[in-house]
């Protein structure tokens, strides 16, 4: 065989050997990562404190407590401390998904910035520029 040959086939092992070392570290604590976001609870209060909500991973909302003062702001004044405290929270719960999940997926993989913006589309974009994937009958030229 031809040191090239030899080489890029050593080049193709040490790359496989990496990618199955990720694989296996992700698989292997994947199940931990979704116990702890299902656990993941996180708690604002609002800047007068009359006003206290928690979230889950989700931002969705799982406990609303309102102190006896809180009674005493106008009913329009009430619901936008409560919706600010919520959007609060959900933004802190945003931010500990985040670090929870950078625990467990490589930051190459992209997933920061599906959970921070939502896009599907440019993940999955990425991710078929990284492996030179174009779909059938795409030559690439633009």
């Amino acid at each position: 065989m031809p040191p090239t040959d030899r080489d890029a086939n050593a080049a193709l092992r040490a790359r496989f050997d990496e990618v199955h070392s990720r694989y296996t570290h992700l698989r292997d604590n994947v199940a931990e990562l979704k116990r702890r976001l299902d656990g993941l609870e996180v708690t604002a209060r609002s800047p007068d404190g009359t006003v206290t909500v928690a979230v889950g991973a989700r931002g969705q909302l799982t406990r609303l407590r309102l102190h006896e003062k809180a009674y005493a702001h106008r009913p329009d004044r009430l619901a936008d401390l409560i919706t600010e405290t919520t959007r609060k929270a959900e933004t802190a719960a945003g931010e500990a998904v985040l670090r929870l999940t950078a625990q467990v997926v490589p930051a190459e993989a992209g997933v920061a910035d599906l959970l921070r913006g939502g896009d599907l589309g440019g993940l999955l974009r990425r991710h078929d520029e990284a492996l030179g994937w174009r779909p059938a009958g795409d030559d690439g030229r633009r």
